[in-house]
């Protein structure tokens, strides 16, 4: 039997909604010609003059929390003893995909 995948990412990006809000992901963007002085400070002897157009490089610095993007949260997430978690119990490592429905495996 063949399978489908529907994708359904949420865009990691500045002002998406988040649970809880405010949770969301902070991207800050850097332009070539803020990063020279971080970049020389990198190499020994560096200077704007020996950069192309005495420019750095474009960077992007991102915050995430593991509830930023699209996700599945295990069982274990929710409570410690999830699933008999405590000493002698077992608990969930993963939650493999299969037919559309989760389940959580075990030790």
């Amino acid at each position: 039997m063949a399978g489908r995948l529907i994708d359904l990412p949420v865009t990691i990006e500045n002002d998406v909604p988040a649970d809880p809000p405010g949770a969301g992901p902070q991207i800050a963007y850097h332009a070539h010609r803020d990063t020279v002085a971080e970049l020389a400070a990198s190499f020994a002897g560096l200077t704007a003059a020996d950069l192309p157009d005495g420019e750095g490089w474009a960077v992007e610095r991102a915050q995430l929390s593991t509830h930023n993007g699209t996700h599945i949260d295990a069982p274990y997430h929710y409570a410690s003893t999830q699933d008999g978690a405590l000493p002698g119990g077992t608990r969930p490592l993963s939650i493999p995909r299969g037919a559309g429905r989760p389940r959580a495996t075990h030790r």
